[in-house]
């Protein structure tokens, strides 16, 4: 699309126009008419991305100029070819251009697809009369007649005879002339009856293959025509003909009732595609979905691909689902206005943030906080990436101020925090010994071994701290161009690194081997070890052709877990072996069981660790029992403790000499209560600090009618402030209900 083909908006009325397309103002785009067709719309665009639609559009016809072009060629490239399949092919062709999405000069592409059309016909026509002539000379030539043959009288060098001489002397030569040129007459009448008769039935079959089907139904009328007013057959047999005729025709027909069935079929399916597209557009009406623009365009588009449906259903299907898209577009242009609206609004509350960030590196000083003001800021960076998009001509200038305040951030902070600039300095030392080794795997000899090393490099890069944003990009250069570098090699070397990696293959199958003769041995803790260290080379071992990976690795994992299964089952054998365990971990729970009732939780404690301690030696039991034996285990732990931590907490409420005057239900009241009102106060310290922060930025809003962000805002703080004041309500209560239980 060159900018002389475009026009600009004051020039049209269109978002998009050329000579031979342009795209309305709510995004329905329309080829205009040529000689081969009326004006008709093709499909629907985004409106906001019109250039890039339209590019893809003119793509499409890139793709269809070449794919005639190749088709034209493999057509000259034939000998011969019949000449009703060379129509059908290239009306085919046409047919399909005609329909086409795209945007282009089809008329130029027609002309040229119609012009080799007439040249590979007139090619083909003048090949099939050389072979016919050819056929001709190489029958026999039937004998002329001579002069003495002929049924007319020959002159005699004698005077000729009277009129009475001649009607009573017959000349016997010229009668026996006259009776052989009447046999041979039959005879060629014969031969020329068979001959049309034939051509009929050659005829029929020939046009029985064809598709266009009122053409041969009209052509099958005409051979019938022939027929009926053909030379009389005599004694020629001609029925064969006949039946060759009315077979083709039973063919065609045959052919033409499938052909009619099947497009029926199609407009069936096709409508119930239309219907189910409809249905699916009325849904996001009805759902008030007016963002969902991507949606609707596909379903445009495919609305309009699906082409033969029923007559008697399609000008209704149509005007449901042209007022569904107009519903749509006058709702999504109401909607780009308010999204007009916001981004302006977004702009306005992205200055304010950057003006306080202004400010807030002004008034910091040599011996700043520096924890504390990289939390501030990041609070107020965290404000401005929060708002959403801003116009988009002010975009890249929003984000290049935000930049600029980032980099005289970290430039002041990296000046003046020890602490801070020795972290930098060491990211960057890591960054720097990433760059040093990818440029050294360029020169590697183990490509294949390099490609994995190059993505664990990416994949640290991206763990290790970030710098200011100058110096990051600065090293990202150079670390990109290391990588590209390496993959340009490794895609120069393929051959190569496939060869390496069928090298990592072999020494692979040496590990599954030396692992197959390892599962079953009995030795299991020095097969553990042994097997440990195949799972070790095996993970040094470079990579190997993708399509074996998944494979080896099942048949050496598979080996490792046969050998681990059957040393679980050892082990299985040798806790079964060790039911005592089971009985002296019984009799341990039974003794800390009776301290979940002690008198004084404290002292339980310490009565319980030792036991704690048998517990855990005594070992494993069987498999069945160590599940709940464990829960038993924990049960009655969590009860001693829990026993434990409210005495303690008690004590710490109402003092340790005065526990004993409260019931166990007195203390868990005092203590849910305490907690609820140190949650309660928590609450509250975190509200007083948002609603401060809130109040504080009513200032940065300049005074305007209207402000949607100004409003929203003020509705805040005084909900915060109700909650608030609600909040410290329940916090006095709970407080004098504590007091009350206390005393």
């Amino acid at each position: 699309m060159s900018d002389s083909e475009k026009k600009s908006p004051s020039d049209s009325q269109h978002l998009f126009e050329n000579k031979f397309a342009y795209v309305t103002p709510e995004g329905d785009v329309h080829l205009k008419s040529t000689s081969y067709f009326e004006e008709r719309k093709i499909g629907s665009v985004d409106i906001e991305n019109v250039e890039e639609e339209i590019k893809h559009l003119e793509s499409a016809f890139e793709e269809l100029k070449t794919k005639s072009d190749e088709f034209i060629r493999t057509w000259k490239k034939k000998e011969n070819a019949a000449i009703d399949k060379l129509k059908a092919s290239f009306s085919d062709l046409k047919d399909e251009l005609l329909s086409a999405e795209a945007i282009g000069d089809f008329e130029t592409l027609i002309k040229k697809i119609e012009m080799a059309a007439s040249d590979l016909e007139k090619k083909f026509s003048s090949q099939l009369k050389e072979e016919h002539a050819e056929k001709t000379t190489t029958e026999p030539e039937p004998v002329e007649e001579t002069e003495d043959e002929s049924s007319e009288p020959v002159e005699s060098a004698e005077k000729p005879h009277t009129e009475a001489e001649k009607s009573d002397e017959p000349d016997e030569d010229a009668e026996a002339a006259h009776a052989a040129a009447e046999e041979k007459e039959d005879g060629e009448d014969d031969k020329s009856v068979d001959s049309f008769y034939a051509s009929l039935a050659e005829k029929a079959e020939n046009i029985s293959e064809m598709t266009d089907w009122p053409y041969v139904g009209m052509e099958f009328e005409n051979l019938k025509l022939e027929w009926e007013k053909g030379p009389d057959p005599k004694e020629a047999d001609v029925t064969g003909y006949k039946e060759r005729i009315e077979k083709a025709r039973e063919e065609f027909e045959k052919r033409k009732n499938a052909h009619f069935e099947e497009q029926k079929k199609i407009r069936e399916e096709n409508l119930e595609k239309k219907k189910n597209l409809l249905q699916q557009l009325e849904e996001i009406v009805e759902k008030e979905k007016w963002t969902a623009e991507n949606e609707v365009r596909k379903i445009s588009r495919r609305w309009d691909k699906i082409k033969p449906v029923p007559k008697n259903e399609i000008e209704q299907l149509n005007e449901r689902f042209q007022k569904l898209q107009k519903i749509f577009k006058e709702h999504k242009v109401d909607r780009l206005v308010q999204k007009k609206q916001q981004e302006q609004d977004n702009l306005m509350g992205k200055l304010v943030i950057l003006e306080k960030m202004e400010k807030f590196l002004e008034d910091l000083g040599d011996d700043e906080n520096w924890k504390e003001a990289e939390k501030e800021f990041e609070e107020l960076s965290k404000q401005w990436r929060k708002i959403g998009r801003v116009p988009i001509e002010k975009n890249q200038e929003m984000w290049d101020k935000y930049h600029d305040v980032q980099e005289k951030f970290h430039a002041k902070r990296f000046k003046s925090d020890k602490k801070y600039r020795k972290q930098i300095e060491k990211f960057l030392q890591k960054k720097k010994k990433l760059i040093d080794e990818a440029e050294a795997l360029v020169d590697a000899d183990d490509l294949a071994d390099a490609a994995r090393r190059v993505n664990k490099l990416h994949r640290n890069w991206k763990k290790t701290g970030n710098l200011p944003q100058k110096e990051e990009n600065e090293l990202w250069d150079r670390f990109k161009a290391a990588t590209d570098a390496f993959n340009e090699k490794k895609a120069e070397n393929a051959d190569l690194i496939r060869e390496q990696e069928n090298e990592n293959l072999e020494k692979k199958y040496e590990l599954i081997k030396e692992a197959e003769e390892l599962k079953e041995s009995d030795d299991f803790e020095g097969t553990h070890q042994k097997l440990q260290n195949l799972m070790k080379q095996w993970k040094e071992v470079g990579p190997v052709p993708k399509r074996k990976s998944g494979k080896i690795w099942k048949k050496f994992k598979g080996a490792m877990d046969h050998f681990y299964d059957r040393r679980r089952d050892h082990f299985k054998e040798v806790k079964e072996k060790r039911k005592d365990n089971l009985d002296e971990k019984k009799e341990i729970l039974e003794q800390l069981g009776k301290l979940t009732t002690h008198e004084d939780p404290i002292a339980a404690v310490e009565e319980a660790k030792p036991l704690q301690e048998e517990f855990k030696k005594a070992g494993y039991v069987p498999i069945k029992y160590k599940n709940k034996m464990w829960k038993d285990y924990r049960e009655i732990c969590d009860v001693i403790y829990d026993r434990f931590r409210a005495a303690k907490s008690a004590a710490k409420i109402v003092g340790r000499e005065h526990v004993n005057e409260f019931t166990a239900d007195d203390l868990a009241d005092i203590q849910k209560k305490q907690r609820k009102a140190d949650s309660l106060k928590q609450e509250i310290s975190t509200l007083t600090r948002d609603l401060i922060q809130m109040k504080e930025s009513l200032s940065y809003f300049k005074p305007q009618k209207g402000s949607t962000m100004l409003d929203e805002v003020k509705e805040k703080i005084d909900k915060a402030e109700q909650s608030l004041s609600e909040k410290e309500g329940d916090l006095d209560q709970l407080e004098a209900e504590i007091d009350k239980l206390k005393k």
